[in-house]
């Protein structure tokens, strides 16, 4: 998909009587490699907002964690990092991964899976079924902290997340 146009996750079905919503089990991920200068909180990192909100946004958040919010100007949903996986002027892969399926969000940061930790009962948070697609504004900024970034058209397995960190930066 281009960098501003993730895939629908739900659409209109025209073709059922009463046009209900239809899921299309689609996802996508974002993999990137980043060295943040510092970790205060409210660093946008990738933006892909409109003005009324449409979009994706990952930015820096309490604890040295990262945050991502999908928004298709209706529903609203985020889900963040477990907390101190980070650290400043550290060179560090992340893997954000959306998976139409189970409809869930999950982190994999230096080839580990955020699974909770200490701080909560498992590191997945689940996204709204009535999520359209966070498909915003016509370009993608990107942060000078972010190196390296890939958009995927479909949600990668965590083993392929694993994968990228292993890989190494692009050369």
């Amino acid at each position: 998909f281009s960098p501003i146009k993730p895939p629908r996750l739900n659409h209109r079905d025209f073709k059922s009587e009463d046009q209900r919503g239809l899921d299309t089990r689609a996802g996508f991920s974002l993999d990137l490699w980043l060295r943040l200068p510092t970790l205060d909180p409210g660093q946008t990192l990738l933006d892909s907002r409109d003005p009324s909100g449409k979009g994706l946004h990952l930015v820096t958040a309490p604890g040295g964690t990262l945050h991502l919010t999908l928004s298709d100007g209706r529903t609203e949903s985020s889900w963040a990092s477990d907390p101190a996986l980070l650290s400043a002027d550290t060179l560090h892969h992340v893997a954000v991964t959306i998976d139409g399926g189970p409809k869930i969000i999950t982190f994999v940061i230096d080839g580990l899976l955020c699974d909770g930790a200490d701080d909560r009962q498992f590191g997945w948070g689940r996204y709204s079924p009535n999520l359209r697609t966070p498909d915003g504004a016509p370009v993608l900024a990107i942060a000078p902290a972010v190196r390296a970034l890939r958009l995927y058209n479909r949600a990668l397995r965590t083993s392929e997340a694993v994968g990228n960190f292993k890989a190494g930066p692009p050369k």
